[in-house]
């Protein structure tokens, strides 16, 4: 019996980059997907299979064109240079509880409900934007900080998880003094609070991860002064609904509102 000659056109197909693969890639660069993310969707989903590097190529053809694909790349290809010298002594926040007490099943990344926070710094410091992200899932949420101080950031974060209240068990920060107020935290959202140890970003890597993927909406230093929660929850919109290589081109909103 001969196969199917429409079949073996379609898995011709797909492997090819058809003007409706161009459609769809197209589209996801507008939404900020990575070319590896488009990719790794795409395959997952059994739609087409073509190589994130093909992609890439992609946007190169569309911007000799003139095309501005190209703009909806992170750039982090920028050098971390390491700071020597003293760090700011900070006043040691009352009753912490540090990293080495919280359970095995936070840093396992077993349960929904660990969350990391963290604060984005603007433009000669005058506001910031405070991360929440919860560990297994990277499911984020942003909100402003008119101030960054320990009071601005106790209204914001528990107002924020306020609605998740069922899923916050954890919350794991640095030692920045806006997080002196983590008693009153723990109270309202009915969750354990850890402190990471100074000095040790490798602790809270999630956060760090985030930060960095925020960062293409935020440039570092950038003024927050009009940025509004509504932009806000825009970006985290957008970082919740990307797949994620990490969670088996799964997106955040997938893991964390099955």
């Amino acid at each position: 019996m001969s196969r199917n000659p429409d079949r073996r056109k379609a898995k011709r197909n797909y492997y090819k980059f058809t003007p409706e693969v161009a459609e769809f890639v197209t589209e996801k660069l507008l939404a900020d997907w990575s070319p590896e993310q488009i990719s790794g969707y795409a395959k997952r989903w059994k739609l087409f299979s073509i190589s994130h590097e093909r992609i890439y190529q992609f946007i190169l053809e569309n911007k000799t064109q003139g095309g501005e694909l190209y703009k909806h790349l992170r750039h982090q290809n920028k050098k971390y240079r390491k700071r020597y010298g003293c760090p700011k002594r900070q006043s040691p926040i009352k009753n912490r509880v540090m990293i080495d007490e919280r359970p095995s099943i936070v840093e396992d990344k077993a349960r929904i409900g660990d969350w990391e926070i963290d604060t984005i710094i603007g433009k000669n410091h005058k506001q910031a934007v405070l991360s929440i992200v919860e560990r297994l899932s990277k499911f984020t949420l942003l909100k402003k900080l008119e101030a960054k101080n320990s009071e601005s950031v106790k209204i914001a974060l528990t107002s924020a998880l306020a609605s998740y209240k069922k899923h916050v068990h954890t919350i794991t920060s640095d030692n920045g003094s806006e997080f002196a107020q983590h008693q009153e935290v723990s109270v309202q959202l009915e969750a354990d609070f850890f402190f990471a140890h100074p000095y040790s970003s490798w602790e809270r890597g999630l956060n760090e991860n985030t930060n960095g993927l925020i960062r293409q909406y935020l440039k570092k230093g950038a003024e927050l002064t009009h940025i509004t929660d509504d932009n806000l929850a825009i970006i985290a919109d957008k970082l919740n609904n990307r797949p994620r290589k990490t969670l088996s081109y799964k997106s955040p909103n997938e893991i964390f509102n099955p």
